[in-house]
């Protein structure tokens, strides 16, 4: 099955704990290989962006490989998300 990125956009991004992340604004993409390296989420409310890796917008991001499956929802690996 293939999925494009850009219907990956505007999806929840939950943990595996099922802590409601925020909403997948965009993806950084290795170009030579094609393939997705980071997720960049704008963060929902309640979510204390401090424990993240953020740039200068205030969004989140997680690295792909934390990424354990997508469905309606983005689910991450909580413990695969580096913090800052």
């Amino acid at each position: 099955m293939s999925i494009t990125g850009k219907s990956l956009l505007d999806r929840n991004v939950v943990s595996d704990r099922g802590t409601v992340i925020g909403r997948l604004v965009d993806l950084s993409i290795e170009t030579k290989a094609g393939k997705i390296i980071m997720l960049i989420i704008k963060p929902g409310k309640g979510i204390d962006i401090s424990n993240f890796r953020i740039n200068e917008k205030g969004e989140i991001f997680i690295p792909f490989t934390a990424v354990k499956a997508i469905k309606d929802v983005v689910i991450i690996n909580e413990g695969g998300i580096p913090r800052a």
